[in-house]
């Protein structure tokens, strides 16, 4: 491990030292929730290391993946990607074909890897007006290069040596990332960010964020292509947290009861619709319900991190939760 975290690549090293977690990544495929260790997840990203070197990867090349939802394989090829001192170039997967094009183009994109047939099909459309030589896919499809196939080729060992060279050369300030916006405005702004930019970011929020190293559980739904929910899932693997990634917005509730997590990280939109919906819900209420349910409401209005508010509002604030809050939590 190294003294001190300055490369993103350094982050799961970090969490192999100090947590070792029996399941650092989780994902939902046909229905079942599969599990890679803190140690499966480094071997097979030095894996995509040596497997991108054997193809011919050199360092400053970008490399593109389109996701349609988040998932094990993102977080393994993107440190595969890092430490070899290429670029991860990560693209919305629901921009235009054209937008794809331009994206490619203008990052200079030499591989891409796609999650899944329909993010495939508007590549298949593009590629051949771009810079690309090989397509490479996470579902398994028919007559198409899966990425397994720079996996399996990164079994051979024999060129750890060079991953190693590469590793020890990627400077602190060295680019890392072209992150593009999702084009709302007009063409997709691409926003260089290094290594540093990142984990600095990450650095300081950990002093901010209430979690349990090395034993909590996180819900990741939130894009990765956005840099947002791309630093908090560096911030966790730097706190040891077990990250479950949700099959869609439209199963975030139901992964949520299954899972149980203790931390998820949401734009404020969303906070405000689930909080509209729980007052709907309580307007709804007669009586001493919904004296309680309004009293529970604008106790939690007035509250302040770390018992600021006395004895007597925690008091309060516990017997709330206890009649009120915890049916929240529960729903």
């Amino acid at each position: 491990m190294p003294a001190e975290i300055t490369r993103i690549f350094d982050f799961p090293y970090h969490q192999l030292e100090k947590y070792n977690l029996p399941k650092a990544f989780s994902t939902k495929y046909d229905g079942k929730w599969v599990s890679i260790s803190s140690q499966e997840y480094l071997e097979q990203a030095n894996a995509i290391s040596r497997g991108l070197i054997r193809i011919g990867v050199q360092p400053n090349e970008k490399i593109a993946i389109i996701s349609s939802n988040n998932r094990n394989e993102w977080n393994i090829c993107d440190i595969g990607i890092l430490q070899i001192g290429a670029q991860n170039v990560p693209i919305y997967p629901t921009i235009s074909e054209d937008d794809y094009e331009y994206v490619l183009n203008h990052s200079e994109a030499t591989y891409v890897f796609v999650s899944d047939q329909e993010v495939l099909d508007k590549i298949n459309k593009i590629k051949g007006n771009t810079k690309l030589k090989e397509v490479f896919t996470f579902d398994d499809i028919q007559g198409e290069k899966s990425w397994k196939e720079v996996l399996t080729s990164g079994e051979d060992t024999s060129n750890q040596k060079e991953v190693e060279e590469r590793k020890d050369k990627v400077n602190p300030k060295d680019l890392a990332t072209l992150i593009y916006t999702s084009g709302t405005t007009g063409r997709p702004k691409g926003v260089m960010l290094s290594h540093q930019n990142i984990v600095s970011n990450v650095i300081s929020s950990e002093k901010r964020v209430p979690l349990s190293y090395g034993k909590d559980k996180a819900l990741s739904f939130l894009p990765v292509c956005h840099i947002f929910e791309r630093m908090i899932l560096y911030l966790y693997q730097y706190c040891g947290v077990h990250i479950h990634f949700a099959e869609s917005i439209e199963k975030l509730s139901e992964n949520a009861q299954e899972i149980k997590p203790q931390v998820m990280t949401a734009v404020p939109r969303l906070y405000e619709k689930i909080f509209d919906k729980i007052i709907a819900k309580g307007a709804d209420l007669t009586g001493i319900k919904k004296r309680l349910f309004f009293w529970a409401v604008d106790l939690g209005l007035k509250y302040e991190p770390y018992g600021a508010n006395g004895w007597w509002y925690e008091k309060q604030l516990g017997l709330a939760r206890k009649l009120i809050f915890s049916k929240w939590q529960a729903a």
